[in-house]
């Protein structure tokens, strides 16, 4: 198989989350792979070159706001790309959390796929339930699971990003995968101290989803009684800076920030919070990177991840008093022990399993 002939196809590539950082990582792992996606938004996946990245939208982020219209770029996409694939690629890379798997269905190129995880509006409802706020998402949640149950046969190998994701794929596809974790950029934090007399705060740092619970995180700090900063952005930027200018603490809601900005936000906060169940969670390992600790659910990729009295704390429910009252003695949890489990996600590693897994898979 022809390394130039390699595709890594992607739902989309937007402003940088964990998934858009996986895809960078599989860029970097299979350098002469060409990435395919149906809507690049103008800096998504920056470290991936321009002329890599075939994109059947660019500049969509008016009509990306809505799930539904960038779900409806997908549909339209895929069968069109799949036979495009027949005649192009000797070999397809997944990046799948919704749809690109979707091409196997059209075409015998062996298809491998990276999972961060079955559509969970689709799939797994009561961990996020967008797809029923209205009659297009439930409909487009009935497409996804019909189109999943297509492809999965056709894929030729599974990798999951946590044993979480591995048994979402086991319940819903029938299908096995390997675990391979995804990995952070450990340069990012690298002598990352924090800022001079900064004052204490806790941090939510994600997108502005509901299943998120950024409105927990404020909940927390005001059993605390500490400030909150809450960076990211999405759909949801409204609702917070309401819920912030009703809270009994300050509440910073901070939008556009650059990566350098956000590894010094997470190097200065006291603790993260992080209430979202979640596959993996790239978050609250950048966290531990940059020293800080991490307040997190006892579920799913957390549990992986966050060693409990160690690197942060692990609670069975969402109960702000109860994780108010752990915020100081994950303050004095050690900065190296942080960083010393975060360095075990790191990218060189991550791409290494990659190109094995790749070799060992066709």
């Amino acid at each position: 198989m022809s390394p130039d002939r390699t595709f890594i196809t992607a739902e989309w590539l937007s402003e940088t989350g964990g998934s858009e950082r996986v895809v960078e990582q599989l860029a970097a792992a299979l350098p002469r792979a060409r990435v395919f996606t149906p809507v690049a938004f103008a800096h998504g996946a920056p470290s991936i070159d321009r002329s890599r990245i075939h994109a059947a939208f660019r500049h969509p982020e008016p009509v990306m706001r809505r799930r539904e219209a960038a779900a409806a770029m997908n549909a339209v996409t895929w069968p069109t790309w799949g036979r495009t694939l027949a005649r192009r690629a000797d070999l397809v890379l997944a990046s799948h959390h919704m749809s690109s798997h979707w091409t196997a269905i059209y075409s015998d190129v062996p298809h491998l796929s990276y999972v961060h995880t079955p559509a969970r509006y689709a799939w797994f409802p009561e961990l996020d339930d967008r797809a029923s706020s209205s009659v297009p998402a439930r409909a487009l949640s009935a497409h996804i699971r019909r189109m999943d149950l297509k492809a999965a046969p056709r894929v030729v190998a599974y990798a999951a990003n946590s044993h979480a994701t591995r048994e979402r794929i086991q319940q819903v596809w029938d299908r096995d995968a390997v675990v391979i974790h995804p990995p952070i950029d450990l340069e990012r934090f690298a002598g990352l101290e924090p800022s001079p007399d900064v004052a204490p705060f806790l941090l939510g740092l994600s997108r502005f989803i509901t299943y998120k619970r950024l409105d927990f995180v404020i909940d927390v700090g005001e059993a605390a009684g500490l400030p909150v900063k809450i960076a990211g952005g999405g759909a949801l930027e409204g609702e917070l800076r309401e819920r912030a200018a009703r809270a009994s603490v300050p509440v910073e809601v901070l939008t556009g920030l650059s990566d350098v900005q956000v590894a010094q936000l997470l190097a200065d906060c006291t603790a993260l919070v992080y209430p979202a169940v979640e596959d993996f969670g790239l978050v609250p390992v950048e966290a531990m990177a940059a020293g800080r600790p991490v307040l997190a659910l006892d579920v799913a990729g957390t549990r992986e991840t966050v060693q409990h009295g160690v690197t942060g704390f692990r609670f069975p429910e969402l109960d702000a008093r109860a994780w108010g009252d752990r915020v100081a003695d994950a303050a004095a949890l050690s900065a190296q022990d942080c960083r010393t489990r975060a360095a075990s996600f790191g990218a060189p590693a991550f791409r290494q399993t990659i190109v094995d897994w790749v070799a060992g898979s066709v």
